[in-house]
C-alpha cells in the first residue's frame, strides 16, 4: 500500500473530504475540519476506496464516482 498522509483543513460544508496523488506516488487526504468525526471517518473509507480502487489512473469522475457508491 502507498503512503498515505491525512490533513483536517476547512473545506465548503458541501464537501467532506477530497484526495490528491503527489508526485512520489503517496496520496493525500484532505478531510473536512467543519465535519463531524463521523462524517470524516465515512470521508477516510470512501477516500481510501478511491486509491485501492486505482481511481487516479482513470479519466471520468462521474463513472468513478457511480462505481464507487455502487460498491457499497
Amino acid at each position: 500500500m502507498p503512503d498515505i498522509f491525512v490533513k483536517l483543513i476547512d473545506l465548503p460544508l458541501s464537501i467532506n473530504g477530497l484526495t490528491t496523488e503527489n508526485d512520489d506516488g503517496s496520496y493525500t487526504i484532505f478531510l473536512n475540519s467543519r465535519a463531524s468525526s463521523a462524517q470524516q471517518q465515512a470521508a477516510y473509507e470512501h477516500e481510501l476506496e478511491h486509491i485501492n480502487g486505482l481511481d487516479f489512473g482513470k479519466s471520468d469522475a462521474d463513472k468513478i464516482e457511480q462505481h464507487t457508491h455502487a460498491a457499497r
